[in-house]
Order: C-alpha cells, then sequence, then structure tokens
C-alpha cells in the first residue's frame, strides 16, 4: 500500500521532484542530441553551400572587372568551403579559363556534370579548349551556342566558331562565320577587331587581296574611334608597319603612317607605351633622327610615375640604350618598384657588369621572389666563370619554384635561354607530369630533345602530346616523322640479328602503309604543306616505292628560304632512290648536317662520300 504523500518528509519530496527534473531535462538533452546527429550534418552542408555560393558570386564581380588576385581568393574560397557546389566549380573554371590555364577544362566537366552550361560557361569552355588544341571538346561547346539555345549565336558565338572551323583547316567554313559575325547587328567593337585579325590569319595565296583588304579596312576604321578599341586598332597598324622594311609600299586601304602617328599621340586614353610607339614609327620613317627622338622620349618621362618610368627603360633597354637606361633611371629611383629593379638588371647584364648584379642581388637592395633572385645569381655567377656556384644556384631556383606551374615556366624558359638545358628540362617535365596539357610545357620538352638531336626523346614527347591533342595535324604529323626514323633504326637491328643466325621475322609493312595512309589524309587536308608530303615521300620511300615518293614533289611550289634541312633530306634520298644520283649529291652536299637527326644524316650519308 502506497505511503501518504502529506507523511513523507518534505527533503524526500524535494530531492524526489529534482531527480524527475533532472531526468526530465536528461530525456529532452538526448532526444536533441540523436536528432542533431541526423540533422547537423545537412545543417552544416547547407551553410558551407551558402557560405561557397557567396563567395562564388564575389568571385564573379572580380573576375568581370579583371581583379584577378581577388578573384582567385574567392574562387579558392568557395571551392574548398564546398568542392561539389556547382557555383564553387563554375568560379573556379571561369577564372581559369579568363586567365587562360589548361586546368580549366577539368573543372567544365564537373561543371556539366552537375548542371547544364549557360551560354556564357559555353562560350568560356570553347575558348579554353581551343587554346588547348582540344578541337574535339571545343567542337561540342560551339555546337551548342550555334544551335537553338535561347537568343540564338551571337557574334561572340561566331567567332569560336570560326576558331574551331580553322582548327579543322576548313578555312571556307572560318571565313564564312566570321561573315556571320561581323554581321550581326549587336556586334561590338572588340569583336570587330578579333575577327579583323583572324581575317589576316585566315590569308592565304587564293584570298589574299579581298579578305586582306577587308580585314586592314575594318582596323582602320576602327583606329578612328576614340575608346580602348580604337587605340588598340592603331597599336595594330603601328606594329605592322614597323615590322614591314621601309621600302615596302604601305596597302591603301591601311591608314597612312602620318594619320596613325598623329592619332597615338592625340588619343585621350594614350599613355607612353602608345606616345613612344608614336616615336618609333617617326624613327622607322627616318632613321637620322634616332638620337633626336631617343632624347625626346627621356626629356618626357624621366620625371614621371615610376610605372610610366618603367616603360621608358624598357623601351631604351630595347633600342639599346642601356647607359642611358642607367643615366635615366638611378639607382634609389630603380628600387622603388620590381620593376625598375629588374630593368636596371637587364641594362647591367646587357653593358656585362655581372659583378654589380651580384652585389645589388647579395646585398638584397630589393627584395625578389627567391626563384627570381636565384636564377639570376646563376647567370652571374656562369658569367664570372664560378661554375659550381652557378649549379647550385639554379638548382636553388628550381627548388624554390617548387610545384608552381607559372614560376617553373619562367624558370625554364630563362634556364633554356641561358644554356642551363638540365635545369630547364627538369622544369618542363615537372610541369608536364602534374599537368600534361600545358603546351608552353610539352613544346619545351621537345625543342631541348630536338636541340640534343634525340630522335627517341623527340618521338617519346611527341606521343605524350599526340595523347593530349589527337586531333592537331602537326603533332600528327610530325609524331609519324620520327616514329618512321626509329623504324629504320628497328629494321637495322633485325637484320643484323638475321644475319647473325637468329630467326626473327621480317619487319612487317603495316605501320609503314598506316603512315602512308595518314599522311595522305594531311596531304589532302593540306596540299601546300611541305612536312606533309615530307611524311608521305618517307613513308613510301621506306616501302621501297621510290616513284611513287617522287611524285608527291610534282607541282609543288615551295617558297625560297622555306625549306628545313629535313625535307631536304629526305627529298635527296628520294632522287637517290630514283636514280637522279648527280642531283641527289647535290642536295646532299648543300645541306646543313649540324641541324639534321642523326637518323636523318643516315638517309642521305652515302650520298656525301666521294664516289
Amino acid at each position: 500500500m502506497p505511503l501518504d504523500p502529506s507523511l513523507i518528509d518534505p527533503e524526500v519530496r524535494q530531492r524526489q521532484r529534482l531527480r524527475r527534473r533532472g531526468l526530465k531535462i536528461g530525456g529532452a538533452i538526448l532526444l536533441v542530441l540523436v536528432v542533431g546527429l541526423f540533422v547537423a550534418r545537412p545543417v552544416r552542408n547547407a551553410i558551407k553551400g551558402w557560405q561557397a555560393r557567396r563567395h562564388a558570386e564575389k568571385a564573379f564581380r572580380f573576375i568581370e572587372t579583371e581583379k584577378w588576385n581577388d578573384a582567385q581568393k574567392e574562387a579558392s574560397a568557395a571551392y574548398q568551403l564546398r568542392p561539389t557546389e556547382p557555383a564553387a566549380l563554375r568560379a573556379i573554371a571561369r577564372f581559369l579559363s579568363r586567365t587562360r590555364q589548361a586546368e580549366a577544362l577539368g573543372f567544365w566537366k564537373a561543371v556539366r556534370e552537375k548542371e547544364p552550361l549557360t551560354r556564357e560557361d559555353l562560350r568560356d569552355e570553347a575558348a579554353s579548349a581551343i587554346a588547348a588544341g582540344e578541337t574535339s571538346t571545343a567542337n561540342i561547346a560551339v555546337q551548342e551556342l550555334e544551335g537553338p539555345r535561347e537568343g540564338g549565336p551571337r557574334a561572340a558565338d561566331h567567332l569560336l566558331a570560326a576558331q574551331v572551323a580553322a582548327q579543322k583547316n576548313d578555312r571556307e567554313a572560318a571565313t564564312a562565320l566570321l561573315d556571320k559575325a561581323l554581321s550581326d547587328p549587336q556586334v561590338t567593337e572588340r569583336q570587330q577587331l578579333q575577327a579583323a585579325l583572324f581575317q589576316l590569319a585566315l590569308v592565304n595565296p587564293g584570298n589574299a587581296s579581298e579578305l586582306r583588304t577587308a580585314a586592314w579596312t575594318r582596323l582602320s576604321q576602327l583606329a578612328r574611334g576614340r575608346g580602348e578599341v580604337a587605340l588598340d586598332a592603331l597599336s595594330i597598324l603601328a606594329q605592322h608597319t614597323l615590322s614591314a622594311p621601309n621600302e615596302i609600299a604601305s596597302d591603301p586601304a591601311i591608314l597612312p603612317d602620318e594619320e596613325v602617328i598623329r592619332a597615338l599621340e592625340a588619343h585621350p586614353l594614350s599613355r607612353a607605351p602608345q606616345k613612344l610607339l608614336a616615336l618609333d614609327l617617326q624613327m622607322h620613317a627616318d632613321q637620322s633622327q634616332r638620337e633626336t627622338f631617343i632624347a625626346q622620349a627621356i626629356d618626357t618621362w624621366r620625371g614621371s610615375d615610376n610605372e610610366a618610368l618603367a616603360v621608358l627603360a624598357r623601351w631604351l633597354n630595347s633600342k639599346g640604350e642601356y647607359q642611358r637606361e642607367l643615366d635615366t633611371v638611378p639607382l634609389e629611383r630603380a628600387l622603388q618598384t620590381r620593376e625598375l629593379f629588374l630593368r636596371r638588371l637587364d641594362a647591367l647584364g646587357a653593358l656585362g657588369n655581372w659583378a654589380e648584379i651580384k652585389r645589388l642581388l647579395q646585398t638584397e637592395s630589393f627584395p625578389l621572389d627567391p626563384m627570381i633572385e636565384a636564377m639570376y645569381l646563376a647567370r652571374c655567377n656562369q658569367q664570372l666563370g664560378e661554375v659550381t656556384a652557378g649549379e647550385n644556384n639554379w638548382q636553388r631556383a628550381l627548388e624554390a619554384a617548387g610545384g608552381d606551374g607559372q614560376k617553373l615556366l619562367t624558370l625554364a624558359d630563362y634556364a633554356e635561354k641561358n644554356g642551363a638545358a638540365k635545369i630547364a628540362e627538369s622544369a618542363y617535365d615537372i610541369v608536364g607530369r602534374d599537368n600534361p596539357r600545358v603546351r608552353i610545357a610539352q613544346g619545351g620538352r621537345l625543342r631541348l630533345a630536338q636541340q640534343r638531336r634525340d630522335t627517341a626523346k623527340m618521338h617519346a614527347v611527341l606521343a605524350e602530346m599526340l595523347q593530349q591533342w589527337p586531333h592537331d595535324t602537326a603533332i600528327q604529323n610530325d609524331e609519324a616523322y620520327t616514329r618512321l626514323l626509329l623504324a629504320r633504326a628497328k629494321d637495322e637491328g633485325r637484320r643484323m640479328k638475321d644475319e647473325a643466325g637468329n630467326s626473327s621475322p621480317r619487319t612487317s609493312n603495316q605501320e609503314l602503309i598506316t603512315v602512308e595512309q595518314l599522311a595522305e589524309r594531311l596531304v589532302r587536308l593540306e596540299p601546300a604543306s611541305l612536312p606533309h608530303r615530307t611524311l608521305l615521300a618517307l613513308a613510301r620511300l621506306k616501302q621501297g616505292r621510290a616513284e611513287a615518293a617522287m611524285e608527291i614533289y610534282e607541282n609543288l611550289t615551295v617558297p625560297p628560304n622555306t625549306t628545313s634541312p629535313a625535307a631536304v633530306a629526305v627529298h635527296a634520298a628520294v632522287l637517290a632512290a630514283s636514280g637522279r644520283d648527280e642531283d641527289a649529291r647535290v642536295e646532299a652536299g648543300a645541306v646543313n648536317w649540324e641541324q639534321l637527326l642523326p637518323d636523318e644524316q643516315a638517309l642521305i650519308e652515302p650520298l656525301r662520300r666521294t664516289p
């Protein structure tokens, strides 16, 4: 029988109430914890997703205003918060596309897997694919842009489609697409400028007059404006004049030089670079006034701000006026900015004052990036005969670059130009390993292998490049060509084994037939291409079909001084195989022997011997 509550001690009743309250509170807490286990993660993800989208929106705004450092920070923050967030992926992809980085395509693929691409997305994806030589990816993007999407294709879409057509060697389609872009009522001046430059790139003997005239006429019209595009057009016209010999008469479609000079000087946006370009034009027209124009430039800009002064310093160095650069920009002024300091180092190097450069670097007169400092010191060591110190500093520069692709490319370029081939190769290899789609790095690897005349290495690099850019006709041609050269060595090895009594099977001609078919297709695409015809001739020559190889050169006109030593060697070998020994010996004797690969030398070595 339960006790009467009134008979229980008040303290006991108090403890019982507290215990019941504690049990209720504990139960509530437990319930919250259990619910939290199921709810907390989605809530955290939702919060991270919102934060990632907020950072992505900031990144988009910075990208549009070309504030690249801020855009990179915001896009990276968005991606780190939530790598699966479409907005974060899009921000990274757009930043990489606008800054022309090959990694962009991987991120656009990730965005596609999350949601459909917008028209702006497709334009960025197409531009990145075109830059990377990914014709198939670019083609998919432009097909979507040219298709029945909202609003229909615009000038920007036609320009991208024209570039893809050009990559596929369809000049007729590219020209038609440029016409579509220019006929768009909403085409911008910037797009007109791009189209005109592209038209000039498409000029060939069949359409030279009409297309060139249309392009230069449009550029000249744009140059008469007052905005940024007009200033860019004026600079292009000026550079065209400076790159042409004085005796070449100006095209009547091009704005006269006198007008270009006046416009560059009077344009409201014209600054030091454009005004110095106007002086270049005047100097180009009258070399006798060179001293006057240089003195005029120094008087005008020596007291200007650091940015304009750096432009003047670079301009003086480009004219070979190194001592004047040092006199115009004293050391105390050069120490104010990195650009001015580097221009001083350039001038000192050109004058051979390596000891002074070393002193400035070692006294830390101006804090440079460790990689830049090490590679400049390595160059000084080389010039001062300090071999061990130079090797150590090259290695320090490579270590300081770390895994930064841009730094590694800068180092590779500088090392290659200054004879440090091993460091250049190491830097290119690291970039190529980490990102095989960086064309500059792969091109550097190929160039260094060619300088060493290492056919096997060249073919290995070209084979890797072909995996990345399977539709690039130049890579297709060169990979097949080096493969044919190496096939000779393999065949020689097999013959030696046979003569030694080993029973190895004869080499199949299937590979030669496959290469011949490729070469025939390439020649159909580009009939005037001598490298393609050289590949086809070599494929037929190696099959023992000398007369068929000789037919390739019929009705072929090659401009003077454009024939490579390799093309001459193959042609000489074909002449010899066709029974024209005397002509073959003349060509073989005239070729630059040191510029041939060992396997190319082997083709014509018998022709250089005294008969």
